[in-house]
């Protein structure tokens, strides 16, 4: 019969490590329903925190290629000695915050022949760093399924206008079809957060090229450092350029708040054109 994951962690002797945000789904189901939203995207995945193998296991069960990074040696000796003879398994031992994720991305592509889908419960404290990753990554993979708190979820799906909507929602929602699949209570983890979870499934849109995506989150990040402000105003004062608003098909009076993905996307590309009246 097959050991739960608390009977894997007693078994070897594994205790949360708090400093490292770890939270160990329990909840067999869950994962097996989350490994199979991610396999709709594909076939080779990279797992970011594998922890003890919720996730891993039933991914390999679903006859996915996977490259499980883990930074815990405990943790890595236990996916060795339980998933170590699966095929399709293998093992990064390494600190996210430490590994190039483009590098990743590049060794599952080479191993596989095809862009992965990367997947993961992930640390609180490592979520934006992760998703910003994702948006310089963005012509390197397939798609992503991620867990994560509700809170930044609710800021990743936030639509123009509302107070949750900022630069994390305009720069990922520029790049990627981004919907919340399911809402996750904290009773599911051990040790429980204080925080419910959410998963969010990232589909990548049409490439952009870096220059485009360098200006435009540029951009953004100034928009939004005075999203109040009407849009006019920040453009003569910031660029000297109160036409580029007309220029992109936009009043002067919206705030930067206001504005969609593709809205933003205009406005930058008329400041990096430079183009006048």
């Amino acid at each position: 019969m097959e050991r739960s994951q608390r009977e894997l962690l007693r078994d070897h002797g594994i205790r949360p490590v708090k400093r490292r945000g770890q939270n160990f789904l329990l909840d067999g189901n869950l994962a097996r329903w989350i490994a199979a939203a991610v396999r709709e995207l594909g076939n080779a995945v990279l797992e970011l925190g594998a922890g003890a193998g919720a996730l891993t296991a039933p991914l390999l069960e679903e006859g996915a290629w996977v490259t499980a990074v883990e930074v815990d040696r405990k943790l890595c000796a236990l996916l060795q000695e339980e998933l170590g003879d699966r095929e399709g398994f293998r093992l990064v031992q390494g600190d996210l915050t430490q590994l190039a994720l483009e590098d990743l991305l590049a060794g599952v592509r080479r191993r596989s022949g095809a862009l992965p889908v990367v997947a993961g419960n992930l640390p609180y404290v490592l979520t934006s760093r992760v998703l910003f990753g994702l948006a310089d990554a963005r012509n390197e993979l397939a798609g992503a399924v991620l867990m994560i708190q509700r809170e930044v979820a609710q800021r990743l799906t936030a639509r123009p206008g509302g107070r949750d909507y900022g630069v994390l929602s305009a720069v990922l929602g520029s790049l990627f079809a981004i919907e919340m699949i399911r809402r996750v209570p904290a009773e599911v983890f051990w040790p429980r957060p204080d925080v419910e979870s959410a998963v969010v499934r990232l589909r990548p849109g049409p490439p952009w090229s870096a220059a485009e995506y360098g200006a435009y989150r540029e951009t953004v990040k100034v928009l939004f450092g005075q999203r109040r402000k009407q849009l006019g105003s920040i453009l003569r004062s910031v660029w000297g350029r109160s036409e580029a608003a007309g220029l992109a098909g936009l009043d002067t009076v919206r705030r930067p708040e206001q504005l969609s993905p593709e809205e933003l996307r205009r406005l930058s590309a008329v400041l990096a054109r430079g183009e006048k009246h």
